[in-house]
């Protein structure tokens, strides 16, 4: 069995450009993949070096064990997938390929049975199809798993973007910052705002935040008490808040909901907070 093996190894390694070749024949034209007919030159050999490299892997998995063989796939999957979700190649672009590959696979395997002058039996084929099947079906696991991972970690990584740069931090001196807030605020808004505020403020060194809160329409008991845990967070970093620009029905609302901002230091306009701190503590907004 080995020595067949190895033979079918041997064959499969030296027709590996000539299988490429064969499997590219198969690919059209599909703006945006890198299995394009159109794609660009250097996209193109880039491709076919790999999809030969892919034939020498797959091959080696013959005289492998199982635990070698998936060392030798995932570390090949890993690059292939990042360089996939850089082309923006889709994901049922891969699948169709993978399905693509393995037919021409075994259309290698029919015509090395034929040319070979070993006795191969049908246990033989049975063992092949066994090791090879599970080693394709294990590259398209772990491709799919590798590249939803990028996927997800740069999803995360843009709305993690977006939600800081929908409440920005603008520093107004080097001691003044102004935190605007716009819009409906849900839980996991409201949780994302603490977060990005204390950090955006830490890091540009303010000593007096401004929450302009003129853009939001609704405070319930929740949209305080985050806003009461920004505040004491600000606190205790050594940070001063002043809220400001509350809306006369947002005050209504929050004297009918019980909510307390008596403790806080509020204003009813943005103009007048700065006003204030240019006469109290001799900053300049206007340099």
């Amino acid at each position: 069995m080995d020595v067949k093996a190895r033979a079918l190894y041997d064959y499969l390694v030296d027709h590996a450009t000539e299988f490429t070749e064969e499997w590219f024949t198969y690919q059209t034209v599909k703006t945006g993949s890198d299995y394009s007919l159109d794609a660009p030159p250097h996209v193109i050999s880039k491709i076919k070096e790999q999809n030969s490299q892919y034939v020498r892997f797959l091959a080696q998995s013959l005289l492998q064990t199982e635990e070698e063989m998936k060392d030798t796939i995932s570390d090949w999957t890993s690059k292939t997938a990042a360089d996939r979700v850089q082309s923006k190649t889709s994901l049922d672009e891969v699948a169709r390929n993978n399905g693509v590959f393995r037919r021409v696979y075994w259309e290698y395997i029919k015509k090395f049975v034929k040319e070979t002058d070993l006795n191969i039996e049908l246990d033989d084929v049975f063992y092949w199809e066994k090791k090879l099947n599970y080693a394709l079906d294990y590259v398209l696991e772990t491709f799919i798993a590798f590249f939803m991972e990028i996927m997800i970690n740069r999803l995360t990584s843009q709305a993690t973007l977006i939600r800081e740069l929908s409440t920005p931090v603008i520093t107004l001196t080097n001691k003044v910052g102004l935190l605007p807030i716009i819009g409906e605020i849900d839980t996991t808004r409201a949780k994302s705002i603490l977060e990005s505020t204390l950090t955006q403020a830490v890091k540009a060194r303010v000593t007096i935040l401004i929450i302009d809160l003129s853009g939001v329409v609704m405070v319930d008991t929740m949209v305080a008490q985050q806003v009461f845990q920004l505040i004491d967070s600000l606190r205790i970093v050594g940070i001063k808040a002043i809220l400001t620009g509350i809306r006369p029905e947002v005050a209504q609302t929050s004297i009918q909901l019980g909510i307390d901002f008596s403790g806080i230091q509020t204003e009813n306009s943005l103009q007048k907070v700065i006003s204030q701190l240019a006469k109290t503590n001799g900053l300049c907004f206007f340099e």
